[in-house]
């Protein structure tokens, strides 16, 4: 046995969210390199399960209990039963430097103490968001484990998160630093997350990106129920204004693709799978859009890759104002070895589509562009390349590894 991890996340399987999938891609892929996975997280997205990576703990989290007033939109957001508000709940406005600090901290931090005492784990690894649980990496450095402190989304980088007074910035800034000085590594899923890390805490921080599990890839069948034969059918799947994204953009796009040749657009159709908000939902069933935009609801992980596998397309949208932006879903996509059209030409995204030459890119809120993007692809969609292996799990866990060597032998020399 290589060592004994620890992996502290919020976000984990039975949970189909892609937040899940990069540290259940970790703990897999580590586990074949030799190292003892333990995964720490909460029991707030659905019942355990066995069939899930690694030595999975499962603790309380406040946000499944009655004290909750907004469980039905958690339940609406992450299985799409109804619609769900997007945006900041009253109590994210207030605690600092996010809600499981108070929801999930009492339970994950004394279960992880528990674990350390019994387990002697060599490396704890905590991925964020939430920012709070490296809170428990700090703690646990202290018993003696090296720490490797994770970035999913930027910390004070390009934040959706703005605080409504200075006493609350400065507390979270505080924290971020205190996590960068005693992290013994840290690691962020996009270039220009850890150049920030690097150039404005002077952090030694390394890009690992997010990726795609290839025993996860179906096979392409040549038909799926939810896409119409003999039209060019572009998927989204997943979750847009959570993340502050939008479809209108690609729908006035359609539009203006319609204005210039109804031919054209008759030969494609867009299709979303996933939760909505009401808003979205009033967007993509406008009345003269009928027959061209289709949502097909909420699926299932499988679902989702099996859809991503038959289209002819896939969406993958951005905000447009988040340069560090190249979610899980873009390497899903990726793996799917499917055009993927760009919404957002200064993205990380888009690089990485640029660099594989996956697809095509276009600005986030051009919808002239966006228009052109579709007519390319509806007269001679670009041939993508196999998947990339470099962007895949197994060679993932490999650099991850390095990383955990590297903060052990740091942990080792500090005492």
């Amino acid at each position: 046995m290589k060592g004994s991890l620890l992996i502290v996340t919020h976000f984990y399987p039975p949970s189909e969210m892609v937040a899940a999938r990069r540290p259940a891609g970790l703990a897999k892929y580590l586990e074949r390199l030799g190292y003892r996975v333990t995964v720490l997280t909460s029991g707030a997205w659905g019942p355990p399960s066995a069939d899930v990576p690694g030595r999975p703990v499962w603790t309380g989290d406040l946000m499944q209990s009655r004290l909750n007033w907004r469980r039905a939109n958690l339940r609406a957001w992450t299985q799409g039963a109804a619609e769900y508000e997007a945006g900041t709940s009253r109590l994210a406005r207030v605690i600092v430097p996010d809600v499981a600090l108070a929801t999930w901290l009492p339970y994950v931090l004394p279960r992880a103490l528990r674990l350390a005492h019994s387990e002697r784990f060599d490396c704890v690894i905590t991925t964020s968001g939430p920012e709070s649980v490296h809170l428990v990496g700090m703690a646990l450095r202290r018993w003696g484990a090296a720490w490797v402190a994770d970035l999913r989304d930027g910390w004070g980088f390009e934040t959706q998160h703005l605080w409504p007074t200075g006493v609350q910035a400065r507390l979270d800034a505080a924290l971020e630093r205190a996590v960068t000085r005693r992290a013994d590594a840290m690691t962020a899923v996009t270039e220009p997350i850890a150049a920030d890390l690097r150039a404005r805490l002077g952090a030694e921080a390394r890009t690992i990106t997010n990726g795609f599990d290839p025993e996860d890839v179906p096979p392409r069948t040549g038909s799926s129920a939810h896409l119409t034969p003999g039209r060019l059918s572009i998927v989204h799947t997943g979750r847009m204004a959570s993340s502050q994204r939008s479809p209108r953009p690609v729908l006035d796009a359609l539009r203006r693709l319609r204005s210039r040749s109804a031919e054209l657009a008759a030969r494609l159709e867009l299709v979303f799978a996933g939760p909505l908000t009401l808003e979205e939902r009033q967007l993509l069933g406008a009345a003269d859009l009928e027959g061209a935009v289709r949502h097909v609801g909420s699926l299932d992980r499988p679902g989702s890759l099996s859809l991503q596998r038959e289209a002819n397309a896939l969406l993958l949208i951005t905000s447009g104002e988040r340069r560090g932006e190249a979610t899980g879903k873009l390497f899903e996509y990726l793996g799917a070895e499917r055009p993927v059209l760009v919404l957002g030409e200064d993205s990380e995204a888009a690089r990485i589509v640029r660099e594989t030459r996956a697809g095509l890119v276009a600005p986030a809120g051009d919808a002239e562009a966006i228009a052109s993007a579709l007519e390319r692809l509806v007269t001679g969609a670009p041939g993508v390349p196999p998947a990339p292996a470099a962007y895949s799990y197994p060679a993932i866990a490999a650099t991850f590894a390095e990383v955990i060597e590297q903060a052990r032998r740091r942990r080792a020399a500090s005492g």
